[in-house]
């Protein structure tokens, strides 16, 4: 379980106690009023039993009051503890989770270094061995993405944009793999791949909008 699950978990046991207590003072509340309305109902012509029954009256007004307060106090703690623990549900749902974030910075990434060293390629440009060593290992480390899955703790939508992303790299990696020596000087091959890496990129710019990932703080980094 995560932080934000273990929170979540602690503040639904809180409401619930707390919910308990609100119901308790509610009833003692209530059964204090009825003993109240009874006393005043009480006309004894005995002046010592008058007496009795005032500071009786009294006292049960005072611990009344006292219950009553009580009452508020933990209908406020369902409220925040409630409000808390849902917050702390949507927080997780909607903020990514620190495996899939290294994840998407990772498959960003090799998306960009596979970009520009085919583009290498396709021009017949630097060392071939060098080249051809640089794609297979980015072709490697893209296919390896297919063990990544999206967390459960993402909403339906999150899960399916993430899975979407790793997939499509993943199946670039693959693809890659088994031509990386293919390129070197082979413009039209690169090109075909471009493609694919732009395909791959449609569904990173949904994740990166989905979880507003500052894009520019990715490229400066590069």
């Amino acid at each position: 379980m995560t932080t934000l699950d273990w929170i979540f978990m602690v503040m639904l046991v809180l409401a619930i106690l707390s919910g308990l207590f609100f119901i308790l003072f509610l009833f003692l509340s209530i059964g204090t009023k009825r003993k109240i309305n009874q006393i005043s109902k009480q006309k004894p012509k005995n002046k010592k039993k008058r007496k009795k029954l005032y500071f009786k009256n009294k006292k049960l007004i005072k611990q009344q009051k006292k219950q009553r307060n009580l009452t508020l106090l933990f209908l406020l703690l369902v409220g925040l503890f409630a409000g808390s623990g849902l917050y702390a549900r949507y927080y997780q749902s909607t903020n990514l989770t620190t495996d899939d974030s290294d994840s998407i910075v990772q498959g960003y990434y090799l998306l960009r270094d596979f970009d520009g060293e085919l583009e290498r390629a396709g021009q017949g440009a630097d060392n071939q061995t060098k080249i051809e060593g640089n794609l297979r290992y980015l072709s490697s480390a893209m296919s390896s993405f297919g063990t990544k899955r999206a967390s459960t703790v993402n909403t339906e939508e999150g899960q399916l944009a993430l899975n979407r992303f790793y997939d499509a790299i993943k199946e670039l990696g693959t693809n890659a793999v088994n031509n990386y020596t293919k390129f070197y000087n082979n413009p039209q091959l690169v090109e075909e791949y471009r493609k694919d890496i732009e395909n791959a990129k449609k569904y990173e710019k949904k994740v990166l909008e989905l979880y507003k990932v500052n894009e520019s703080a990715l490229q400066k980094q590069k």
